[in-house]
């Protein structure tokens, strides 16, 4: 019954490996919480383990536990369940309870995993941006861990433009790092995706927490795209993951100077696709490669307009700017300020602006 599996999740030392070792010897896991010493004596599976899960099991109530994870708004979708990714159930460790908020993604939807360095540079937030943007666009489901850096460009870029997007979590769904990410986690469930995490709703953002939820960001996705990571870094765990369940391993090449692209830069050479545009993701993955028009914002005031005519590509400082459109620094700061909140320039740091 789904109590006893949420129970056994909220025992810290059962993970999923222990778990499916537990299953394929005891039986399911009402069988497994009454079970004996000796009937979970399983190979591989730590003695001492067992006999603290029993020790602990003795103080628990199954139906208690449960009953508390669904008063605080979520869902709990058990490895048994219909609605659970069909692509993460392939993995070799698949993670036997998850909990969600929101909307999990349907069997048939196309996610891509996007990762980076928590310590992003504005080159690398500007690409996480443009590149989830433009995927989410077509209709893929961007899968990235709401870290700060690269995994939140990518989550709010897709929700700038209306996509579904799935936050994987290093903590349980009610933990320190969800209450830091709560208006961002919140836009995400309104427009459809969801907020998911394989630990216990309390559980808080542990070090050795998001090596074990980066399986589930490859899991999840057809391919993982890797935009900026030092030489040891979390995002090249994501990508050995990736390359591991015979996933695609996207990266964006970097400055050979910076260290943030030490690690794609590998990667690059190491038989990753090399991406420079959202098109090159969509070709692998057999997606039509249309990408639509990027359309000029409408009903610019005059002096809005002119602002807005001198950005390109390319970061632009406000002094700058200011002296192409003959306007006063602060009437151009402002200006920007106004165009940035309407989503039509970006800041990318220093003072600089692109479209």
């Amino acid at each position: 019954m789904r109590h006893y599996t949420v129970a056994i999740n909220h025992f810290a030392k059962i993970g999923s490996v222990t778990h499916a070792a537990l299953r394929a010897t005891v039986g399911n896991d009402d069988t497994i919480w009454h079970a004996s010493l000796a009937e979970l004596s399983v190979d591989g599976v730590s003695r001492h383990v067992i006999e603290a899960f029993i020790a602990w099991r003795a103080t628990q109530n199954p139906e208690k536990i449960f009953n508390s994870v669904l008063a605080r708004n979520m869902t709990v979708v058990t490895i048994d369940d219909d609605t659970y990714p069909a692509l993460l159930k392939t993995i070799h460790d698949p993670p036997f309870t998850l909990y969600v908020r929101g909307k999990l993604p349907p069997h048939d939807a196309l996610c891509i995993g996007v990762v980076g360095s928590r310590a992003a540079t504005p080159y690398g937030l500007r690409v996480a941006s443009e590149l989830s943007g433009a995927l989410a666009a077509k209709g893929i489901v961007i899968v990235s861990g709401l870290a700060w850096g690269i995994d939140e460009a990518a989550h709010k870029a897709t929700v700038d433009v209306g996509g579904i997007t799935i936050a994987i979590l290093g903590c349980g769904l009610d933990g320190n790092d969800a209450q830091r990410k709560k208006n961002l986690a919140e836009k995400i469930i309104a427009l459809g995706g969801a907020i998911i995490s394989e630990f216990p709703p309390e559980m808080p953002s542990l070090p050795q927490n998001f090596p074990i939820r980066n399986r589930i960001i490859s899991g999840m996705s057809k391919g993982v795209l890797v935009v900026e990571a030092a030489e040891k870094s979390g995002s090249l765990i994501t990508a050995r993951a990736a390359i591991a369940e015979n996933r695609e391993v996207f990266a964006v090449p970097g400055p050979i100077t910076s260290p943030t692209s030490e690690g794609t830069n590998h990667l690059c050479k190491d038989g990753a696709h090399l991406v420079t545009e959202a098109r090159d993701i969509l070709e692998v993955l057999g997606v039509d490669a249309t990408l639509p028009p990027t359309l000029p914002p409408q009903n610019l005031d005059t002096t809005s307009q002119a602002v807005y005519d001198v950005l390109s590509r390319e970061p632009l400082h406000v002094d700058d700017i200011a002296r192409a459109t003959n306007l006063s620094s602060s009437i151009v700061t402002s200006t920007l300020a106004l165009l940035e909140i309407k989503g039509h320039i970006r800041n990318t740091g220093g003072m600089c602006y692109t479209k």
